[in-house]
């Protein structure tokens, strides 16, 4: 983690981001099951491929890499 202190003594908590691209053949249920996933912060369902886009945050690459993990590991046609 790092902390960023040059504005004026306010600490910064950089945070590393990135948009995942979920192709799947059931995309409002999985949708739903990403969205509860700690470290999603935004997951939509689309018209054409890819079928679900996610962004997801993490304090630093490692975290980031453990919630896309999760991601890939939710179930077709899962909705929990």
């Amino acid at each position: 983690m790092h902390v960023d202190k040059s504005l004026g003594g306010i600490e910064m908590l950089r945070k590393v981001w990135a948009y995942v691209f979920v192709t799947t053949r059931e995309p409002r249920r999985v949708v739903q099951s990403i969205r509860k996933i700690r470290g999603v912060v935004k997951a939509d369902a689309l018209f054409g491929t890819p079928d679900i886009i996610v962004l997801v945050e993490g304090s630093d690459i490692g975290t980031m890499d453990t919630v896309i993990d999760k991601i890939a590991l939710v179930p077709e046609g899962s909705s929990d």
